[in-house]
This record gives C-alpha cells, structure tokens and sequence, in this order.
C-alpha cells in the first residue's frame, strides 16, 4: 500500500472554515460560503493550523479532478468523443465562451485555494508552535500551493487580481482588479524562494505527499522557463537534480510503475495530488472518466466509461516503434469506432463506488524536471549537454536511442515532442504549446491533418492563448477588463 497523507482525518469540521472569514468576503472571487464556521476563534493552535494547511492540500482534490479540461482537451493530444461532447467538446473545439462552467470552475477555485492559504499565512506567525521549523514548514507548503495557484491562473488567464491577504469587506475586494502577469511571477517567485528555503528535502509516513522541497525549486525552475529565464531555470534546475542523493528522485526503470495506484509517491513524484479510496469522497474519478463509454465492462469492471480525455490519432501515431511507454500511455478500443484512452491512472479492480479510484494526479514528475533542463541547457548554447543530460535518460528508459547531434532548432522539437510523448494526459501540453509561441502552427496543422473526422471544427485563433474572464466574474465587479477576442 501507498502511504497517504490523509486529509480528512486531520480535517474534520474545520474544512468548513477555509473559505471564508466574514459573510462579505470578496465575492467576484467565489470566496464566500453560507455555511462556513467564524475564522475568528479559529487558528490558536498548532494543530488548528495543522489541519488548515491539510484543508488546502484536500482543495486541490477538486481542482485537479477537471484540471485537464483546460489544459489537455484543447491540444493535439485529446479530442472530444460522442457522449461527452455536450460537456466538453467546446475546449477540443477552441469554441469556448465567457459563459462556460469549467472556465469558470478553475477561476473560482483557484481563488477559494488561494484564500485558504492567505487565511494560514496571515495567522501562523500568531500561534505559538513547539518547534518553529514545524511552522515555517507549513508556511512555506501554503506558499507553494498559493504559488502554484497563481501559477495555472496567468497560464490561462493572463493578468488576475493578485491577493495576498484576507479580504475584510465586500468594498475591499472591489478594490482587487487585475494585475499585469509580470507582477503575478514575481510573487511567484517569491513564495517559491521562501518556501524551498524552509521545506523538507523528504519526508516520513504520515507526512509523506506534503510539498518538498525539490518540489518547490522544480515548479520555480518551471517558471523560469516559462518566462524564458533560461539561465535562472538552468541553474535551480540542476540543483533538483543535484540534490537527488537527499530527495531520492530518480527516474523508475519501468514506466508503468509511476502510475500504479498502489506505487504512489514514488522516486520519480515530484509532487501529487493525493487521492484514496476510502468511500469518504477522497478517492479519484479518472480511471472511469478517461475510458469510452462504449467498453462497458471490459476495461474496468465496475462503472461507465466517461469519454473524457480520449485521445487523437495523432498522439497514438506519434509515439516511436516499440517505444515501452505507448501501451500504459495510449491504448485502443474498437467497437462502433476506434477510441484511443490512456491507462496512466487505470484501476483493473472493480471499484466499490465508481468515482472513488486511489490514482493520483501528478503535477510535477522527475523526467519533466529532466526534460526542462535539457530545454533550458539547449536555449543556453548548451546543446549536445541538453540532448545528454535531458533527453537521452528519459529516451533511454523507453527503449529508445538518441540523435546527440542535433542542432539547436532541431533540439527545440525534439524537446517538445518527447515532453509531448512522455507527459501525454498529464495536463503539460497546452501549456508548452504557449510558452514556446506554437499553439497556432501546431493546432493549425492538428485540424488540417482531421485524422478524427471533426478536427475540421477547431477554430484556431492568437487570441485563445488566453481564456476568457468568466462573465459572472465581470457581472459582480465590472471593474474586471475582459481578455482580448471575448468582449
């Protein structure tokens, strides 16, 4: 069995509090929930702060259970399938509007977390801990899971309202309007600096989940690279990898065995979200969400497939011959069509109650650590060490060999189809596809290619680099501006 960092034990009723500390808080933020329980008497004890931060960290269950909506369905990588078309057709289309519930989901929930983690920082230094590494270390995973946060919110949205505190009144939070992106990184930066300066490099059962700190360098190396600071991505890059000896990452020798639900948190997770079945609504609802409708019971015994996620013939024609990744990675289904599905999260056990899997979603694995090196290396003049150092283990661990020899260019798209092929269904593509300037090109020619019959439908446009505000947003503070393309 997994070790789990089990949230609702060290919740308990105290989950209720997080979302709001008045009745007015900030409600263009979705910050507000009628049945919270007062903060006021709340945060007095270490173990109240304890169960706080484990509240944050639970949050993220939700978040991520829709995560790739966003951030998968609108790539080369997936395509939208009868029976979830209604649903989720709109982001494989790029016909998204201000109206749609996902965008508006991640906006909203990503500020409830937020807010979570404000409502700890603004408290922590108030409550007197035995051990004060004890409570810099709980700082420090509020400011990652708040950095990481904001992080996914510039991504998709550009500027946002940067908060950092607890809102007081309904007038205060009409007062947070958005922020230009590079004022959003430098906190970013920010939180990530001071929490890897007071994580962890591991941890021990029960704590084993919580945020390390190779887990805090490796998301600022991510965002360096992002804002195409390749020698400060470089540098703390290396230093996840050269710390390996104390955090034990490493590359696992068989592939599939990063995703196996009962080998979670291992050598090669960075950093998870923690999902468990035990019936108490913690567990995960991707093994059923990710297979065809159609199969019925010959995937997974027990529930009905989601048809969401389903990936596209051109990802299954990508990867390599007798590359060892493709059979966990992307599977086929025939019957009535041909449906392409991953198993990264796939549970072959009849599940008690469908939606309840104990797969995790991984947010930061080391072969991405690996890959974002080698790309970081390759922008700094430093090619045949980018190909080595980066693209060839995690080339090798799939039973493939490795062109050393390429050129700087030639190394860019190479780096960006072995991200493409090794992270499929994790929720990177969309994201490389706009840090590296490539999403038109590339969707372009995925809808000209209509391998899948619709791809024609996709109305590639410069202006859905960004997500529209939600306009129920804009509706409760019409002080929020609009994204380009969407007024």
């Amino acid at each position: 069995m997994k070790t789990k960092l089990s949230y609702l034990t060290l919740v308990g009723v105290a989950s209720l509090l997080f979302t709001t500390a008045c009745q007015s808080d900030a409600e263009f933020l979705n910050l507000n929930s009628p049945t919270a329980i007062s903060a006021t008497n709340y945060y007095k004890t270490p173990d109240e702060i304890t169960a706080a931060v484990t509240g944050a960290y639970g949050g993220m269950r939700g978040y991520y259970q829709r995560f790739f909506a966003l951030t998968e369905m609108p790539s080369d990588n997936t395509i939208s399938v009868l029976g979830s078309d209604g649903t989720i057709g709109q982001y494989y289309r790029l016909t998204w509007t201000v109206t749609d519930a996902e965008v508006n989901s991640r906006w909203s929930q990503s500020y409830n977390l937020i807010f979570r983690c404000n409502n700890v920082l603004e408290r922590i230094n108030s409550v007197t801990f035995p051990d004060n590494a004890v409570r810099d270390r709980l700082a420090g995973e509020m400011k990652f899971i708040r950095a990481l946060m904001y992080f996914n919110l510039v991504q998709l949205f550009g500027d946002v309202p940067l908060v950092l505190k607890v809102i007081l009144s309904e007038e205060e939070s009409y007062t947070f309007l958005r922020e230009p992106t590079a004022a959003i990184y430098q906190q970013i930066e920010k939180d990530l600096t001071e929490a890897e300066a007071v994580l962890p490099a591991r941890y021990t059962a029960p704590n084993v989940g919580r945020v390390t700190k190779g887990a805090a360098k490796s998301l600022l190396g991510k965002v360096y690279l992002t804002q195409q600071k390749w020698q400060q991505a470089e540098t703390k890059l290396k230093e996840v990898i050269d710390g390996r000896s104390e955090s034990g990452y490493q590359l696992l020798a068989n592939y599939a065995d990063v995703f196996r639900e009962d080998n979670g948190n291992n050598a090669e997770i960075v950093f998870a979200v923690q999902y468990t079945n035990n019936s108490n609504g913690e567990g995960s609802n991707f093994t059923l969400d990710f297979i065809p409708s159609l199969s019925g019971n010959q995937i997974v015994p027990t529930g009905q497939g989601g048809n969401n996620n389903q990936g596209s013939t051109d990802l299954f024609n990508a990867f390599e011959p007798n590359d060892k990744r493709k059979a966990v990675s992307i599977d086929k289904f025939v019957s009535g069509g041909t449906f392409y599905y991953t198993r990264k999260w796939f549970t072959s056990r009849p599940l008690a109650i469908a939606n309840d899997g104990n797969a995790d979603w991984p947010v930061i694995r080391y072969s991405d650590v690996l890959l974002m090196y080698g790309e970081a290396l390759n922008e700094n003049g430093k090619t045949a060490d980018g190909l080595r150092l980066g693209l060839e283990p995690v080339r090798t661990r799939a039973g493939l060999t490795t062109n050393l020899t390429l050129t700087q260019a030639q190394t860019r798209l190479a780096f960006e189809n072995e991200r493409r092929i090794e992270l499929c269904f994790e929720s990177h593509r969309w994201f490389d596809l706009l840090r590296t300037n490539r999403m038109v090109p590339v969707m372009s020619a995925f809808r000209d290619a209509n391998l899948d019959g619709t791809n024609k439908e996709i109305q590639v446009a410069d202006y859905k680099k960004r997500y529209p505000i939600p306009l129920s947003q804009i509706q409760l503070n019409p002080k929020l501006t609009q994204n380009p393309g969407y007024q």
